[in-house]
């Protein structure tokens, strides 16, 4: 009995404890109706389009280097990469084949001056001979006349003098000439000789060949041992180390871009960050193989690619200094290749979105001109927009949508929690 009375008290008193806390309250929270959005205000500022290809590092001048003669490499002391000074030696060739011939010319350039310096020697004798002869004369003539002035000569003795003294002087010049005969024949024989050295001294000096101005080489075609010939370049040289990148560009590109015009490059191999690059002279006509335009662009002072290296150039075909624009991903397209976005409107008592068709012009990486449909201060629907149609209620979120957010992008409905207005 007295454990029952125990129970009931205890029961008792729990009954005033909790009427003592109050009754439990049930209240509701609303979450906020309407499609999450993430929005952008439209804006006017500078914009350009762009069009990217490939291209490939180059060197700005190429010099290809051809032998000269033709042979089997016996030294190759360069290889792709080296920097050459101008008149470096970039190989040589066998010239064997050449100068064969060389030292039989050699001797025969010695036994023709051998046997033409007799006769030169022979011939300047007979000249000695002959003028002791009209030495002779010219004494005999001298006395000759002193007899006569004196009455001791006939003047026929003075004539015969001087008709002996003619003919010595006349014997004299013969010599003299057959000097100058022997010299001539001595010199056309031996000049002859010395152009047929000369010629194959000149071609043998065309088996070292050297470099023709200084650069990096990029590359070399030839192998020692192996054999050269005028029909390819041995060794090609980037003339002082300056490369550019070679891209190639479709008609419709190529009118829209100019001379000094910037262009960005990414060399994947180099870096990471783009560089800024420069449109150099434009070629005044496609290529004719490719029917595409040749540009070079050419690279910062600082920027040292590796030649042949693959590059990415974005050429800025369209400029626009004040344009109207919004992120590609907000356009969305609809039957008939119309464009359209979603704009919020905010002039009823909830937000919704209104379907806006827009005329597009410029394309951007990231971005798309907007020619008409818009204007500056719009709210532009640039996440969630795919969840959209026509007067839908939305609601503009800050930031990224997280997760449960992107869950009921389809729209979100109201829930009641239960929750206690104290301990309970």
């Amino acid at each position: 009995m007295k454990s029952k009375r125990m129970l009931a008290a205890v029961m008792a008193a729990a009954l005033l404890m909790s009427a003592g806390c109050g009754k439990a309250q049930e209240q509701t929270q609303e979450v906020p109706t309407g499609t999450a959005v993430e929005v952008m205000t439209v804006s006017s500022g500078p914009m350009n389009a762009e069009y990217s290809v490939t291209g490939k590092v180059v060197a700005v001048n190429e010099v290809q280097v051809f032998p000269l003669l033709a042979g089997q490499v016996l030294t190759l002391p360069v290889k792709e990469g080296d920097k050459v000074t101008k008149g470096q030696t970039l190989l040589t060739v066998d010239t064997s084949t050449v100068t064969s011939t060389l030292g039989a010319l050699q001797q025969s350039y010695s036994a023709t001056k051998a046997a033409t310096d007799g006769a030169i020697s022979s011939a300047q004798l007979g000249v000695q001979q002959a003028q002791i002869g009209v030495d002779q004369a010219q004494q005999a003539l001298d006395n000759t006349r002193a007899l006569y002035e004196v009455g001791a000569a006939a003047a026929q003795d003075v004539t015969r003098a001087e008709q002996a003294l003619e003919q010595a002087q006349g014997a004299l010049q013969q010599a003299q000439g057959g000097v100058s005969q022997a010299q001539a024949q001595q010199s056309a024989s031996l000049a002859q000789i010395q152009a047929s050295m000369d010629q194959i001294t000149t071609q043998a000096a065309l088996g070292t060949v050297k470099a023709p101005c200084a650069g990096t080489v990029t590359a070399v075609n030839v192998v020692r041992g192996g054999m050269a010939s005028s029909a390819q370049p041995t060794v090609v040289i980037a003339e002082d180390g300056k490369v550019e990148v070679a891209a190639s560009v479709a008609e419709d590109v190529f009118t829209n871009i100019h001379e000094g015009d910037n262009a960005g490059v990414l060399i994947s191999v180099l870096s990471d960050d783009m560089l800024q690059g420069t449109i150099g002279s434009l070629p005044a006509a496609a290529n004719v193989q490719t029917n595409l335009y040749d540009i070079p662009v050419a690279l910062p002072a600082d920027a040292a690619p590796p030649m042949g290296a693959f590059a990415t150039v974005t050429f800025y075909t369209a400029r626009r200094s004040d344009a109207l624009s919004v992120p590609t991903e907000a356009i969305l397209t609809g039957t008939g290749d119309e464009r359209y976005v979603f704009v919020v409107d905010d002039s009823g008592e909830d937000d919704t979105a209104a379907r806006v068709v827009v005329q597009t012009g410029l394309v951007s990486k990231t971005d798309t001109e907007i020619v008409s449909g818009l204007a500056e201060g719009d709210r532009v629907v640039v996440k969630g927009q795919s969840y959209l149609s026509d007067g839908a209620a939305v609601r503009v979120v800050a930031g990224e949508d997280d997760t449960s957010q992107s869950d009921t992008a389809a729209g979100v409905t109201a829930n009641t929690v239960d929750a206690a207005d104290g301990e309970g």
